[in-house]
């Protein structure tokens, strides 16, 4: 794999850069995403995992794509669970993960957070039946989610200006005027195609 970067994370490392001539996604490296499904509050749990998957890497950019799982599971259920405000779950996930990005930066990873991708407006007969076929809770609203993302992004930044990680913040290209998914962009009921990557290399630099 002779491309300088590459995408590590939950579902979206793969379907964001699906493929792309300068962004190998997460199979391009590895025969499965063992990542897969991983929340950002509790990556640092799969350390061994995720050093498996980055020491291929170590010359190269990351880019860290975990969050939306988070915010399409995590956040309500253990709101739910353990009655604890959703601002504190928050608070607590982004510190969590960024807090564990920034010691593999400390090892020498090239570490990139990216923003949690904009949440899907689930509706329709299509999203019914793949609902029904779930095994974890799936409880929140779209406003919800969208808030638990805006919130979980702020501060996304606010931690990775703190620590001083990259962050890839290109949420505000990936939506349209009322804040929903830009329609050319959707892959399906939570992910986005790899035009994603395409948008992300126009906005964004990665250092030499």
């Amino acid at each position: 794999m002779d491309r300088q970067i590459a995408a590590v994370g939950d579902s979206h490392s793969l379907r964001c850069f699906e493929n792309h001539h300068l962004i190998a996604d997460s199979l391009a490296y590895a025969d499965a995403n063992i990542l897969d499904g991983k929340t950002a509050y509790k990556v640092k749990d799969h350390d061994d995992r995720v050093r498996r998957v980055i020491a291929p890497l170590k010359n190269k950019h990351i880019i860290f794509s975990f969050g939306e799982v988070d915010v399409r599971i995590h956040l309500r259920y253990q709101h739910e669970k353990t009655g604890r405000p959703l601002t504190t779950l928050i608070e607590e996930t982004a510190r969590r993960y960024t807090f564990y990005v920034s010691l593999l930066r400390l090892e020498g990873y090239d570490i990139h957070v990216f923003n949690v991708i904009p949440t899907g407006d689930y509706s329709g007969p299509q999203f019914t039946a793949w609902r029904r076929g779930l095994v974890y809770p799936f409880k929140a609203s779209f406003a919800e989610r969208q808030s638990y993302t805006l919130q979980l992004n702020e501060r996304y930044r606010h931690y990775c200006r703190k620590l001083r990680i990259p962050f890839i913040d290109i949420y505000h290209h990936l939506v349209d005027a009322r804040g929903r998914r830009k329609k050319e962009l959707v892959y399906d009921f939570s992910h986005l195609n790899a035009k994603t990557a395409d948008i992300l290399l126009e906005h964004y630099r990665f250092e030499k």
